[in-house]
C-alpha cells in the first residue's frame, strides 16, 4: 500500500484523499466479489479469486518492465512497474501461487475446475473493470 500512496501524492493525492474518497463502483464491484468469495467459499475459492491481483500483478509488470524503466523518471507508471516487475514482488507472486497450488492439490476435481474457472474469469473482468475505471478517470 506504501507504493500506492506515494504515487497517489505525487499526482497530488494525499493518504487522507485516499481514505475520504467514495469507493467507484468497479472498487466495490471486485473487492465485494473477493470478499463474497471467501465468505461463502472457502480459502480456495478466495485465493482465486485474489489470484487476477496478486499473481496479475507480477505477470504484467514483468511484461513491460524493461532495462530502460529505470531511467524513464518522468513515466507515470515507472515505480509501479519496477515494484510489481522486482525481486521482492515476485517472491510474493510465486508465493502466491504455490499456496493457490497447494489448496487445489487438496480440493480439486473435474467440476471444481470448472467452477473456479468462471470465478477466474469473473475476478479478472472485475480486476479489469477496476483498471479501466482508473484510466478513464485519469482521462
Amino acid at each position: 500500500m506504501d507504493l500506492h500512496v506515494r504515487l497517489s501524492e505525487r499526482w497530488g493525492l494525499s493518504a487522507i484523499d485516499l481514505e475520504t474518497a467514495p469507493e467507484h463502483a468497479a472498487t466495490i464491484a471486485y473487492t465485494r466479489f473477493v470478499l463474497d468469495c471467501g465468505a461463502s467459499g472457502d480459502l480456495l475459492d478466495l485465493h482465486v479469486a485474489l489470484a487476477p491481483c496478486v499473481i496479475g500483478y507480477a505477470e504484467i509488470a514483468a511484461r513491460i518492465a524493461s532495462p530502460e524503466m529505470a531511467t524513464l523518471s518522468e513515466h507515470p507508471y515507472r515505480e509501479w512497474i519496477i515494484e510489481y516487475s522486482g525481486e521482492p514482488y515476485a517472491l510474493v507472486a510465486a508465493s502466491a501461487r504455490r499456496q493457490l497450488e497447494n489448496l487445489a492439490a487438496r480440493a480439486m476435481t473435474e467440476q471444481r475446475f470448472t467452477d473456479l474457472a468462471a470465478l477466474f474469469g469473473k475476478a479478472s473482468r472485475l480486476e479489469a473493470d477496476f483498471w479501466q475505471m482508473a484510466l478513464k478517470h485519469a482521462a
